[in-house]
């Protein structure tokens, strides 16, 4: 029997997320025989639902399953951590000292915090006024949301790209203000959102909307203003404009970026941040043809979301099966959703392609910049079922 090192498989996929799950699935189910995902934990989370943890409207444990579990069926789970990929000879290193070779790669890591841009950030979320749903501690968040006290200060960041979800990253402050309006601490708690753009995102209908809801709650918005610097000790944060921030609770969202050894493996070109170097149209790598990317981790030029993930891997997997023929790739047009709750009940889908263009999937005569309770059913209830039964089977 060959040695783990001498294994072989035709697809390696790394990352046991939703991208690498929902491509291991849709691989499989298109005939693709030896598939494999490399992924260290045990534990796979629904993450969009992490935001609703820390707003008190979820259960941690709805959002979380076994990584056995969730592993597609016909699938080899690897649980390892990748070190290394050797591009030239198509080989993937992992800490175990197990080496596995591959046809086709695809990369589904995702994004890590960068602590060389935002030293401490460990260190700040070990401390009892900081939280964040980013950073597996949604339940910390519901928790500070709900001992808030009148008077008090809370602080939101949002980060500079890449970050998952982009568009979602100020759904935690909408969440936390409406259970504060509901209890009677609003007016009464004083918020500012901290923001590294000059705008929400980026979309002028959708922005103009938001802005008037952040308007409504009195929150004070320092755009184009990034953290330099956490302080938990004296409960504060140093923003780029020199200003302290003290806080009675802060909603940590770092600065993000893709795992170093991307980097250091040559995979990431000249790409910002660390993320790998791919076609934006078709995900293939630049350079290496049997090399392949999308989801948070990748140059995929547009916010990364769960829809359009969905969109992503459909795309990748057409065009990996397409690239093997020898036949026309599939582009990907940059569409998006920023799912943001903007009240108790109340959402905006937020639909729109990498030009800012609305692409909304309702009909045409529907303003879909408007919040509708519908939409956050669908978002709270229908999308976490269709994660679990659809999603990660490849039929969605």
């Amino acid at each position: 029997m060959a040695r783990d090192a001498d294994q072989q498989f035709d697809v390696l996929i790394l990352g046991g997320g939703n991208a690498g799950l929902s491509a291991a699935a849709r691989l499989l189910r298109k005939g693709f025989g030896r598939v494999a995902v490399i992924e260290p934990q045990t534990v796979h989370t629904y993450r969009p639902l992490l935001s609703y943890v820390g707003g008190g409207e979820a259960d941690l444990r709805r959002a979380e399953r076994t990584q056995r579990s969730v592993t597609p069926a016909g699938c080899t789970w690897i649980r390892d951590t990748v070190v290394a990929v050797d591009a030239s000879a198509a080989t993937v290193a992992c800490a175990s000292g197990r080496r596995y070779r591959y046809h086709d790669l695809v990369i589904g890591t995702g994004l890590v915090p960068d602590d060389d841009e935002l030293p401490g950030i460990d260190a700040a979320l070990q401390t009892p006024l900081v939280g964040s749903n980013y950073l597996d501690h949604a339940e910390k968040t519901w928790d500070l949301v709900r001992s808030m006290r009148p008077g008090g200060h809370a602080v939101f960041t949002v980060p500079r790209r890449p970050v998952s979800c982009t568009g979602t990253t100020i759904k935690p402050l909408f969440l936390a203000a409406g259970h504060w309006r509901r209890t009677g601490l609003l007016p009464g708690v004083s918020i500012t959102l901290v923001i590294d753009r000059p705008y929400l995102l980026g979309v002028p209908a959708l922005d103009a909307r938001l802005s008037e809801c952040l308007q409504e709650l009195d929150v004070r918005v320092l755009h184009s203003t990034r953290v330099t610097a956490l302080q938990p000790e004296s409960s504060s944060i140093t923003v780029s404009t020199g200003e302290t921030l003290t806080y009675d609770m802060l909603h940590l969202v770092p600065p993000f970026r893709g795992p170093r050894w991307l980097q250091d493996c040559g995979l990431t070109g000249d790409q910002a941040h660390g993320l790998v170097d791919i076609d934006a149209a078709t995900f293939a790598h630049r350079e290496h043809p049997n090399i392949w990317a999308a989801g948070d981790g990748a140059a995929v030029d547009t916010d990364p979301s769960g829809g359009a993930l969905r969109r992503q891997i459909a795309i990748l997997v057409d065009n990996l099966a397409a690239a093997r023929r020898g036949a026309a790739m599939t582009t990907y047009d940059g569409y998006t959703v920023a799912p943001i709750t903007t009240d108790r009940h109340l959402l905006i889908a937020g639909e729109f392609d990498r030009t800012g263009a609305i692409a909304s999937s309702l009909p045409s005569f529907i303003d879909s910049t408007r919040p509708r309770r519908s939409a956050w059913a669908f978002d709270r209830y229908v999308l976490p079922q269709s994660y679990w039964h659809a999603i990660l089977k490849g039929r969605l």
